[in-house]
């Protein structure tokens, strides 16, 4: 069965003229026009006016997209800048999804830190803008955070002298011991010392 490009869900497909999304390599997130097909896992791109020089690359680093360029097969490079100046790809390609994605991939790349942290604060403020008016829309209440301050405690006098301990030592007899001579001495000296503090 015989089934014309018109008839078939699929409707990217390698040919000349199709533009391509490089997604790894030195030319990673550039765009290229396909000019010839090499075989079945090779392809000759260019893209003179896109920053990708004439080259063969394997196709399992481009990613092909909507936009088709009229050029003939194995097509020049003066031919394919031509076809890419009338065509408007620059600006086409840039008013897409895809195309702002890649640019504010690009962009935020070169960020440093202070810009990102603004980035963020930026996000947030954005994200609870619309929290509220999708509040005020249905009708419900806006909750905002509240900030819990940690409040320290200040001990009492009494308090602090209830957690101090004051050890008292008793005396103790060393009668029941059977021990020499030279031993009890030096116990009950130790024991005098202690009553003595």
């Amino acid at each position: 069965i015989n089934f014309s490009k018109g008839q078939m869900g699929f409707k990217r497909f390698v040919e000349a003229g199709r533009v391509a999304y490089i997604n790894f390599g030195e030319d990673h997130g550039k765009i290229c026009v396909i000019a010839d097909v090499i075989n079945n896992n090779r392809v000759l791109v260019d893209g003179p006016t896109l920053g990708v020089a004439r080259q063969v690359i394997s196709l399992r680093r481009i990613a092909l997209t909507d936009f088709v360029v009229k050029v003939p097969k194995g097509a020049k490079t003066r031919t394919i800048q031509t076809a890419i100046s009338e065509f408007g790809l620059i600006k086409k390609w840039g008013e897409t999804k895809w195309g702002n994605k890649v640019a504010t991939h690009a962009k935020r790349s070169k960020l440093n830190d202070f810009e990102r942290f603004q980035v963020m604060v930026l996000k947030r403020q954005k994200s609870y803008l619309v929290n509220k008016e999708v509040a005020q829309a249905s009708g419900k209440k806006v909750h905002k955070k509240k900030t819990v301050k940690k409040e320290t405690k200040q001990l009492k006098p009494s308090a602090i002298s209830s957690l101090t301990h004051t050890h008292t030592y008793q005396p103790v007899s060393y009668t029941h011991l059977t021990l020499p001579t030279s031993d009890l001495v030096q116990i009950s000296v130790v024991a005098v010392s202690l009553k003595k503090k």
